[in-house]
This record gives structure tokens, sequence and C-alpha cells, in this order.
């Protein structure tokens, strides 16, 4: 059987300092053995604001949707600004609505968010699955996130055993829903 095609995705601008992309790059060490992945950089997907006005696809959003196109899957590992999703990634899967291909359509997704917040991002997670869903994703029902991150992500790697077994089974069965999902089409 093929190795599913993943899109591995950090959603924030702060590059390597970013608790996001150090838990992205934990993940991509669990999926690499299982997927064929391709990293999109996030500054690489930067627009301009969605105006619902028949823009073209800007650059950025057109390298998302011609990247989920060709994949059968996306991880994202997102911070959390006041318990919501950041304004820059709302913006994206705005944009990548007004696709007529569909990017995201029967997609599926795994959604990840380390946090210094004790909650671990979990509430703009939940509005990311949300977006998403609308738009015809299948979101991995588990969400994974790291509160605390600060404390528990040391050295690119997780601290807490129960987060790693989280991660590694959640990663798992999203490769697994993935494969099964993608088997019909």
């Amino acid at each position: 059987m093929t190795k599913p095609k993943i899109i591995t995705l950090a959603a924030s601008f702060r590059g390597e300092k970013s608790l996001n992309q150090q838990l992205l790059t934990i993940t991509r060490k669990a999926l690499e053995a299982d997927a064929d992945l391709t990293d999109i950089t996030y500054a690489d997907c930067d627009g301009p604001t969605y105006k619902d006005n028949g823009e073209t696809l800007p650059k950025g959003a057109k390298l998302l949707a011609d990247a989920l196109l060709a994949h059968d899957g996306i991880v994202i590992a997102t911070p959390e600004y006041n318990w919501s999703i950041p304004g820059g990634l709302k913006n994206l899967v705005d944009w990548l609505s007004v696709d007529k291909r569909g990017p995201l359509n029967g997609k599926v997704a795994l959604l990840m968010c380390a946090s210094t917040s004790s909650r671990g991002g979990i509430s703009g997670l939940q509005q990311l699955r949300t977006a998403l869903q609308v738009l015809g994703c299948w979101v991995y029902p588990h969400l994974v996130s790291i509160g605390s991150a600060h404390e528990h992500m040391k050295n690119v790697e997780l601290a807490k055993q129960a987060d790693r077994q989280y991660l590694s089974d959640s990663v798992r069965d999203f490769l697994r829903a993935t494969e099964a999902l993608h088997a019909h089409h």
C-alpha cells in the first residue's frame, strides 16, 4: 500500500522559536516512517486579508491549496491567541474556502497546539476544527494539546510520558484514518 501523503504546517511566524514548530518537529519524527511528508512554511502562505469581494486566490493560499489537492491530509500545529484561532490562520482558511477546487474537501487533518497556558490551546483547536469541517475536511477527533509547553517540551522532546504516548497514539490513528478514507478514492 502507498504511504499517505501528508502536509505539515506550523501556523506560527516565529520559526524555530515557536513551541508549535517544535511540536511539529516531534510529530514529523513520529510520522516519517509511515507517511510521505511535505512541510509547508507558514510565512509562504501569508496573504492579504480576505474580503469576500471576488478577489483571485493570493499566491500563499494558492500554494497551500495546490499542495492540499496533491496530498491526503494535513497536520497543523497552531498557537492559540486569546482562546481562539490566530487571525492569519483563519484568514488562510477563509481564502481556501473560495477555491472552487475544494482543496480541503475529503482531506484528513490532525490538529495540535503547544501552549504556555495550562489549558493547552484546546479552545482554538475546537474552533479550527469547526472551520475545517465546514469545508469538507475530516478532522481526527482527538486534538493534541500540550499545556505549559514551555515546561513540558525540552530539547524538542516531550518531557511527560503521557504526552509522548498520546501523540504517538494520535499519529498512528490519524494515519490509519487517512489510509482508510483514501482507500476508496
